[in-house]
């Protein structure tokens, strides 16, 4: 009995140190999510072996059949075409991730910890973010993360806290230090946005906005919800005609980036190293190519010959032969892993979200609360994946698979209190 307590203990030490670590270290150190990912890894691989028995509901293991389906169609696809096995590095995200999901489902962290948590990683954003741009000059904040990670990442950290605000209202006479606290986070969100420069990250409000539309809005409240949108409308336009944020200006740019593909078609005339001009081009290749082989896709060495063709046809750009990747995940994944390969990806997006959906509109705040960050978090990075491979590196698809992990446990947690009560 005293060594089951001691166990139990241990774990939560665990569990807890983890998700602090992994949060408030996101944007703070180089590979700060790791840490915090390590020790909830090891975690869950302390608690399978201990033999505690395990309850999964039919979501969770939905949720577990799609990380699944994912890495073992990634497998298949590298054995088939004999790619190289590196794409299995991110892949296996989604494998790993699966022990520490039971782990927190069955151990879940405290939320005032997950929240300051959050709060902490995103504040500290913003030192990061003066640190580059003012003291080492440099022209975007990237954190030690990259460039369009540190915006989209901060975005999500921003929806949290607003989503956040929702809890305060649970925690009496602490509710107002924790507005406090939320507020600041979501200046930081916006500041680290901004600093990043990054216009991808703006994708994700729109549907965002959405779904906080569907959990708050019914006709008591419709006035507020009208102010409040007037209020998003207002402070975005201010974002955008402030220059020192540079938001208008990175706009203009997309615009003369458009303008100047449509002009020079990209072939063979060198204008495809604008990022916009760059991304039009490469998705117009992959669209040319996903028809030859929809069902598998292209192996890769396949791919690149069938490119240096098409260079040589003067049907693309030059430029397309240096091009890492399509920059748009759908894509990257339809061209070389095929339909099967792209349902897994929405599989893994569409089947979590519809479970956090389900929950919009809980007469339970706390829940509501969590189902609304993790509805954000998959909905942001579904538009996320329209500009770039957003699970083609290691930040972009931990960041994404454990706060998944992280919200869902919690959020079934508090269904669990609900439920049964206090526990």
């Amino acid at each position: 009995m005293i060594e089951g307590r001691s166990s139990n203990s241990r774990l939560n030490a665990i569990v807890s140190a983890g998700v602090f670590l992994y949060f408030s270290l996101m944007f703070a150190l180089p590979s700060g999510y790791s840490y915090g990912a390590i020790l909830l890894l090891l975690g869950s691989f302390y608690f399978l072996a201990k033999g505690h028995g395990l309850t999964l509901s039919g979501e969770d293991k939905t949720i577990i059949y799609a990380f699944i389906g994912l890495f073992a169609w990634s497998a298949f696809i590298v054995l088939l075409h004999q790619n190289n096995p590196k794409t299995l590095d991110q892949t296996s995200r989604f494998l790993l991730a699966i022990p520490v999901l039971i782990l927190l489902l069955h151990r879940p962290p405290r939320l005032r910890l997950v929240w300051a948590a959050v709060v902490v990683g995103i504040v500290l954003s913003t030192g990061i973010a003066v640190w580059q741009l003012h003291w080492l000059n440099q022209p975007r904040a990237a954190g030690f993360l990259n460039i369009i990670h540190f915006g989209n990442i901060g975005l999500v950290f921003g929806v949290f806290c607003m989503a956040g605000m929702l809890w305060a209202r649970t925690q009496g006479q602490h509710a107002r230090a924790w507005r406090i606290a939320f507020l600041i986070g979501m200046c930081s969100s916006v500041y680290a946005i901004v600093a990043s420069g990054s216009r991808g990250s703006w994708l994700a409000v729109p549907p965002v906005l959405l779904l906080f539309v569907a959990a708050f809005l019914h006709k008591k409240n419709i006035k507020y919800a009208a102010g409040g949108a007037v209020f998003v409308v207002t402070a975005t336009a201010a974002l955008f005609s402030i220059p020192e944020t540079g938001i208008e200006q990175r706009y203009d740019l997309a615009v003369t980036e458009v303008e100047k593909y449509q002009q020079h078609k990209y072939v063979g005339q060198g204008e495809a190293v604008s990022s916009v001009g760059a991304r039009l081009e490469v998705w117009r290749t992959a669209l040319m190519n996903i028809p030859q082989k929809p069902w598998l896709g292209w192996a890769e060495d396949d791919y690149h010959a069938e490119l240096q063709r098409l260079v040589q046809a003067k049907e693309i750009d030059p430029y397309m032969l240096n091009m890492a990747n399509a920059h748009n995940n759908y894509l990257e994944v339809l061209l070389l892993q095929g339909v099967v390969g792209l349902i897994a990806l929405l599989a893994v997006f569409v089947l979590p979200l519809w479970f956090f959906c389900k929950r919009l509109r809980s007469s339970d705040i706390t829940v509501k609360a969590l189902a609304l960050c993790g509805s954000s978090l998959v909905a942001s990075y579904m538009m996320f994946a329209i500009s770039q491979v957003i699970l083609g590196r290691n930040n972009g698809v931990i960041f994404y698979v454990l706060t998944l992990a992280i919200v869902w446990a919690c959020m079934r947690q508090e269904e669990k209190r609900g439920l049964h009560g206090p526990t």
